[in-house]
């Protein structure tokens, strides 16, 4: 899981860079190239918080509910 979140963030981080790279080369102008940016670096922040939210055992790979 450990992985998953590092490969996540490296992939938001590469898209971010790649939005700010375009945003400065077009003056500050959003194309529809940084809007679908924009959009995958918005589906990789919900796909690392979903795997924040429900971690699940190193052992097995499941998810487990345990009463609190």
């Amino acid at each position: 899981m450990a992985n998953d979140n590092m490969v996540l963030f490296a992939r938001k981080i590469h898209f971010e860079s790649r939005w700010n790279e375009l945003f400065l080369k077009n003056g500050g102008v959003v194309t529809p190239e940084m809007s679908h940016l924009g959009d995958q670096i918005k589906t990789t922040i919900r796909l690392i918080l979903r795997n924040q939210e429900s971690p699940k055992n190193i052992r097995d790979g499941e998810n487990h509910i345990f009463a609190s």
